[in-house]
């Protein structure tokens, strides 16, 4: 039989996979064993199928199942910035290592596997040689493939890692409801990064938001990534490290600095659920075929890990989403759930802008693996001399908003669907209630750019404008100042009553608040609705009294 081989591996790694290879590869893998089951889960803004390859023993490829046989799930999304095809790569050859040799006879006892290969099939197949060209003076693009990697954004324009919490992209959405039905344990998102000159092979990252209410998951996150980090290196020889730029660019003694811990970025949102997430970076300045090493390397490490530790997976997820649920059901006033962590600021012009500090805690330091401070300057990559820095390492964000998680929302009809793509659940009130409630009033409204979201999409064959040259603004934000007050009112039938006793309980607290930094009213859901000086259409139960039986 002929030996099934990815598009990179058959054209020795000077070409990536279109989704049509990603498709076949998926059902010819299928063909040839029983371990793995191909998973349609909708299609993509251009029509494309979004598929998933599920791995597992004993027949075990539904949600279902995997509950019955008391497998530890692990989703993997490869391809969400499909100019950053290794992950794609990885995914595809280590499935069918899994399934078509002994690799994984002892894992897939434990695991349920669910892979996503291309999450971003169209922006996957506007494949040009320009995309994400090498350009180490403003520390950008990486060593491609000779022949060309696909977009950053999807075909009609989406940042599908900036869209986790408003949905826009039907992508998004896709994958949302298969997060939902699946519910995995541990969620693991494939990228490659470029930025500040260092000498690890990948960088690693977990979710930052709310770190205090969800103290006990994130330390065991951060535990397992250490330890997954350690046999990479000893198996594999791959050096890495938490992900991170220098504070202040071209500086390594000035620290180690993480991304904004926005839930619009995926490993946000999903820690929000109180579920384990990793953020894998390759670094773009390495070959393209080492980046296919080092990713399936960490991919490997990581399910044996999930497959050694089965049981702590599960039983940390476990006692996390009873805790989201035991304070949704007592509204504890003291527990306090952050909604904004943006710093405001504003440009020459008056313009409203938002920085998203990280902060570094007293002793927590940054060991990195680098090079002399005479290559870093002068964008050498690699740099003459390899050395090691240790710099305070800025990954703890500080909310400049919290609020009490209250028993219940009131919400407008309009955000049904909003809340539904989120698995969200809520009833509608079916006679009118007069209900005491906290509410807010608007005192101001603003607008603000937003970066990174949505780009314009060049012509087929094309580059993306990179972003060194700053995209034309595409997306906006809605800005609110409020002030909380309490009021006793009359809600119609048909009024949304949302409960916060439920799996997705804090990210509801994050999306519905009208000053949160990234939730519905942030990206401009309810505009039609808010009028300055008046009550936001969004208002906190905070009285069991006030508690629907069926809600209880």
């Amino acid at each position: 039989m002929t030996e099934l081989l990815t598009r990179a591996e058959a054209s020795n790694y000077t070409e990536t996979s279109r989704h049509a290879d990603v498709v076949a590869f998926a059902d010819e893998l299928c063909r040839r064993t029983k371990l793995a089951r191909r998973v349609d889960f909708g299609k993509s803004g251009e029509g494309q199928p979004m598929v998933a390859l599920v791995l597992s023993d004993r027949g075990c490829f539904t949600p279902e199942l995997a509950r019955k046989q008391k497998k530890t799930v692990v989703m993997v999304e490869a391809n969400i910035h499909a100019g950053e095809v290794e992950g794609k790569e990885a995914v595809l050859a280590l499935a069918r290592d899994l399934t078509l040799s002994p690799l994984g006879k002892k894992l897939l006892d434990k695991l349920c596997l669910v892979l996503i290969p291309d999450f971003n099939p169209d922006g996957n197949d506007r494949i040009s040689t320009s995309n994400r060209k090498l350009n180490l003076k403003d520390l950008e693009g990486q060593l491609n493939p000779a022949g060309g990697v696909g977009t950053r954004y999807t075909g009609e324009g989406w940042n599908l890692n900036r869209d986790s919490t408003k949905q826009e992209a039907p992508e998004t959405r896709c994958m949302a409801a298969l997060y939902q039905a699946w519910w995995p344990h541990l969620f693991i998102d494939c990228h490659t990064t470029d930025g500040s000159i260092h000498a690890f092979d990948l960088t690693f990252d977990t979710s930052h938001s709310n770190e205090p209410l969800f103290a006990e998951l994130r330390h065991f996150n951060r535990e397992l990534l250490e330890r997954v980090a350690k046999a990479v290196k000893r198996r594999h020889g791959f050096d890495s490290f938490w992900y991170g730029n220098y504070r202040s660019e071209g500086e390594p003694r000035s620290g180690w600095h993480t991304y904004p811990a926005l839930p619009r970025f995926g490993s946000h949102y999903r820690g929000l659920l109180g579920r384990l997430d990793v953020l894998l970076e390759t670094y773009s300045y390495i070959g393209f075929p080492r980046r296919c090493e080092v990713m399936r390397a960490w991919l490997l490490e990581l399910f044996r890990d999930a497959a050694k530790n089965a049981a702590a997976y599960r039983a940390h997820t476990e006692a996390e989403e009873k805790r989201i649920l035991a304070r949704g059901a007592a509204a504890d006033v003291e527990t306090l759930v952050g909604i904004n962590y943006g710093v405001a600021t504003r440009t020459s012009t008056g313009e409203l802008s938002f920085e998203y500090p990280a902060y570094a805690k007293p002793g927590d330091v940054a060991h990195l693996l680098a090079f002399d401070e005479a290559s870093i300057t002068g964008r050498r990559y690699p740099g003459k001399r390899r050395r090691e820095y240790r710099v305070p390492h800025y990954r703890t964000f500080v909310p400049t908003q919290a609020v009490s998680t209250p028993l219940a929302y009131l919400a407008p009809e309009a955000l049904a669907p909003r809340l539904e793509g989120h698995g969200i659940r809520f009833e509608r009130l079916d006679a009118p209630r007069r209900l005491t409630v906290d509410s807010y009033r608007v005192a101001r409204r603003e607008e603000t750019f937003s970066p990174d979201v949505a780009a314009n999409v060049p012509p087929l064959g094309e580059a993306e404008v990179p972003l060194s040259q700053k995209p034309k603004p595409v997306r906006f934000e809605t800005v609110l100042t409020v002030s909380p007050e309490r009021s006793t009112r009359e809600f119609p039938v048909g009024t949304l009553y949302v409960p916060t006793a439920q799996r997705a309980g804090t990210l509801a607290v994050y999306l519905l608040e009208p000053h949160s930094d990234d939730g519905f009213c942030r990206w401009q859901f309810l505009d039609t609705l808010i009028r300055v000086g008046e009550l936001h259409p969004v208002h906190r139960v905070v009285s069991t009294g006030d508690v629907p039986k069926k809600a209880e």
